[in-house]
């Protein structure tokens, strides 16, 4: 058995190279925290918590990982870590306490030498979990269809919630780092559809408002590969879109301040010009020769352009976006069905439910089938707005 089955979930086939089946990048953040500023070793290095997350990214990798004497563990490394590491075997020692270490040996800490090397070997690919978010109950509120869609000269009967279902979501976790005059970083979720269909994005580490567990259950047969990759493509290109949206907020917000140090630095070497025209001026006057300070004019004008361009520079947008998790789903949902009442007229309107949230989609218009907002009664028909204005 793997020292790193130690965690009490039950194990989940990897889902290939670099990936990580069970945990949600929870351990590295701990393992990052736990490593301490000035480089040395933590104690940390002898928590559970760092020692189940380098089991099962060793694991993940191919790995075979074995038990050894004094908790230590033997490591036959998988074919790529072979040639990254440029060994065949390795001893990791998670002790930090302890004197000497055998020979060949890796003393492993977030802090140390094989530490950094093994977090570095890590972030090089996203990691992958799964996940099931847990319904809420009750599903969804007595309102129903009436929480999220208005009515005139119509009532709201009582709601029927359907069973639950389970589809499968992805999500995509990245970190934006800007570089430009002032260095900001924002944590960046994309959530995604069983169609890849972009369904939110929130500029947080993680979907808010969402209990979850661990691991797939509801959804047996696994993602193919294929179907993954393109889910990555499309959050990459949605990302670059949001990330675009948002850089013409942050050039035109620092905009400002870059346009204040340019007319700062005008400032000073237009007096500096000044002074020299004016000195010129007086030397020629004199009969005095002008050549040096001419000269003295021509270099002050190009040290002005110089730092121009260097302040230029430093203040141009520049993103780098890291994606560091892809997060499979199970998600639960269900059909809500609500009749809508005006005399004789029930109309039974019907409209999926996140039962994650306890949040209904809008309903579809009875007359064009967008989404509607608002539903009203136009020509003895129920319509949205827009086809009642028709």
């Amino acid at each position: 058995m793997s020292p790193a089955a130690g965690t009490r979930r039950r194990r989940t086939r990897s889902p290939g190279r670099g990936t990580i089946a069970s945990g949600d990048g929870a351990a590295l953040a701990a393992a990052l925290a736990a490593a301490h500023p000035d480089g040395h070793a933590a104690v940390a290095g002898q928590t559970p918590e760092w020692r189940a997350f380098v089991g099962r990214w060793l694991e993940a990798t191919g790995s075979t990982v074995s038990a050894a004497a004094r908790g230590d563990w033997e490591v036959e490394l998988s074919p790529a870590l072979k040639r990254r590491w440029r060994r065949q075997r390795v001893r990791l020692v998670f002790d930090p306490l302890r004197p000497t270490l055998p020979r060949g040996a890796w003393f492993t800490a977030p802090g140390s030498g094989a530490g950094r090397r093994i977090l570095e070997a890590a972030l090089e690919e996203p990691l992958y979990t799964r996940r099931t978010a847990l319904p809420r109950v009750p599903g969804v509120s007595e309102e129903g269809l009436a929480a999220v869609c208005r009515v005139r000269g119509l009532a709201w009967g009582p709601a029927r919630l359907g069973p639950v279902r389970y589809e499968r979501r992805v999500s995509f976790h990245a970190v934006a780092t800007r570089w430009g005059g002032l260095p900001s970083q924002e944590p960046w979720v994309v959530l995604f559809g069983p169609q890849g269909d972009l369904l939110e994005w929130k500029s947080e580490s993680d979907l808010p408002g969402v209990r979850s567990r661990e691991e797939l259950y509801q959804i047996a047969d696994d993602l193919p590969a294929a179907e993954r990759a393109r889910w990555f493509e499309q959050a990459r290109r949605h990302i670059d879109r949001l990330l675009a949206e948002r850089g013409q907020e942050w050039e035109q917000a620092v905009a400002r301040l870059r346009d204040d140090e340019l007319e700062r630095l005008g400032a000073f070497f237009s007096a500096r010009l000044e002074e020299e025209e004016e000195r010129l001026r007086r030397r020629t006057s004199n009969g005095e020769e002008s050549e040096i300070e001419q000269g003295d004019s021509t270099s002050l004008k190009l040290e002005w352009e110089r730092r121009a361009a260097e302040v230029r520079a430093r203040w141009e947008l520049k993103t780098e976006v890291r994606v560091w998790g892809l997060t499979e789903w199970a998600w639960p949902m269900a059909e809500l069905e609500q009749e809508l009442r005006a005399g004789a007229v029930h109309l039974r309107i019907r409209s999926r439910v996140d039962v994650a949230r306890g949040l209904p989609a809008l309903p579809a218009c009875p007359t064009c089938g967008a989404p509607a907002e608002m539903l009203v009664r136009a020509r003895g028909a129920v319509a949205c707005v827009k086809c009642a204005r028709a």
